[in-house]
């Protein structure tokens, strides 16, 4: 298993004012703000106070994004998966001896350093079960709190699929440009509609697929992964002879 390179994206940046100042009854999340010389001077209101003087305004903040470092995510994730945290999930791809592949989570955490959610937002894995299983544990790592409120990044690593079984066979997506024009649509409807999934499958020999895996470009759209994996699980495929093939591929 390998540990890939650490993604820190721009939401990760401190923001030095309010990101959204919405109508009173939207959604709120933990938020940091900004003071000027003289309101230091003063007493800061308790939460409660805020709060009140937030409704009678008819405002709610949003909130701030923090920050977190590289260093406190990698020395947070990197001892888990040395120490072997998302190896029983591999074990659930039993029939897939050739699984292996990429993956990278896209984290969002509370200002205590609890997970708020994470999500596939890549993976070559190829198996949805497994990449379940790697998400719901990856949700109950703690993290060193975030300077500045709730912080987002992203994190991935690499699992090396075993040395003495053949590899599959590597298919370029055109090989399915028959089975996505004519079920790709359809599939995306029916599991709520919005495009974003990157979708890996293995096809065995007769064109059935043996496993689905997905991520999604959004967390938005996360809550789909299983409707689109259980929708191309039921493709029939191109036949790839007396092998299995990998492919990868967008809907």
């Amino acid at each position: 298993m390998r540990i890939d390179v650490l993604t820190v994206t721009g939401l990760m940046l401190a923001i030095g004012g309010v990101l959204t100042l919405g109508a009173c009854g939207g959604g709120t999340t933990e938020s940091t703000t900004t003071t000027t010389t003289s309101a230091r001077r003063q007493r800061e209101p308790t939460a409660e106070e805020q709060e009140a003087q937030d409704a009678q305004a008819g405002v709610q903040i949003e909130g701030l994004m923090g920050t977190i470092s590289q260093q406190q995510v990698t020395g947070t994730m990197n001892p888990r998966v040395e120490g072997g945290l998302f190896n029983p999930c591999f074990s659930q791809a039993r029939g897939v001896d050739f699984l292996g592949g990429s993956i990278r989570l896209s984290f969002r955490i509370h200002v205590d350093g609890s997970v708020a959610w994470v999500f596939p937002i890549e993976s070559s894995i190829g198996h949805r079960a497994v990449e379940r299983c790697i998400t719901e544990r990856a949700h109950g790592v703690r993290f060193p709190r975030p300077r500045g409120g709730e912080a987002e990044f992203s994190w991935s690593f690499h699992f090396d699929a075993p040395s003495d079984v053949r590899a599959p066979v590597s298919w370029d997506a055109t090989r399915l440009a028959t089975v996505l024009a004519s079920s790709g649509g359809t599939l995306v409807s029916q599991c709520g509609g919005h495009h974003g999934y990157r979708v890996t499958a293995y096809v065995q020999p007769g064109g059935s697929v043996m496993a689905v895996g997905v991520a999604a470009q959004s967390n938005d759209v996360s809550g789909q992964l299983d409707c689109i994996a259980n929708g191309v699980s039921g493709w029939r495929m191109p036949d790839p002879g007396s092998y299995p093939a990998k492919v990868s591929f967008d809907l």
